[in-house]
């Protein structure tokens, strides 16, 4: 269901943009998060995604099926190497980029999986939930929880990173000479006469 796929997008998003170096809460970044999260169902006609872009939808969904190529690695690598031919910057590139697997990674959660090596046969998946059941709702929240508590807890992360448009801080002056202090720590690493 599409506010799943927003949701687990969204928190895949605020996850990977540190560990990228890109900001997290920029407003064309979340933008681009949710639109990944939602593209991938662009095969399936009763869809968020596909009911707006009919009749789009419905030729992919008769001539690919639904969870096939679009839901599949072929999609993911194919969607990035096009963005990075085609000069978008990183910043636009990885957003919807995550956005997308995070949707691949949900589907993964059901019973019915997807097939990640399209056009192999094979399905993957861990099957947690099934789409639109109260156990979805669950497994969003928990997903979301890892999230925040990722943030939350995880590795320090650059300041830049966290805040859309921060203001430089100004450099506070020091309050006396740097010469001291470094004569204080060199002092304190020699080794103490014998």
């Amino acid at each position: 269901m599409a506010p799943s796929h927003v949701a687990v997008g969204l928190a895949t998003w605020v996850v990977a943009a540190p560990v990228l170096s890109l900001p997290m809460l920029q407003p064309l970044s979340l933008g681009l998060v949710v639109a990944g999260s939602l593209l991938p169902d662009i095969d399936h006609p009763a869809s968020w995604v596909g009911r707006r872009t009919r009749p789009l939808s419905s030729c992919i969904a008769a001539i690919l099926g639904h969870r096939g190529i679009t839901h599949s690695l072929v999609a993911v690598a194919v969607l990035v190497v096009s963005l990075l031919e085609s000069d978008y910057h990183q910043a636009q590139i990885w957003p919807l980029a995550i956005g997308y697997a995070s949707h691949l990674m949900a589907d993964m959660l059901t019973p019915r999986g997807l097939r990640l090596a399209w056009p192999m046969r094979r399905n993957w998946s861990i099957p947690l939930c099934r789409t639109g059941s109260p156990t979805e709702g669950i497994v969003v929240a928990l997903i979301l929880g890892l999230a925040w508590w990722s943030v939350s807890h995880g590795p320090p992360r650059r300041p830049d990173t966290m805040v859309v448009n921060a203001p430089a801080r100004p450099a506070l002056a020091p309050k006396r000479s740097a010469a001291p202090t470094i004569k204080r720590l060199t002092a304190r690493t020699q080794p103490a006469p014998a």
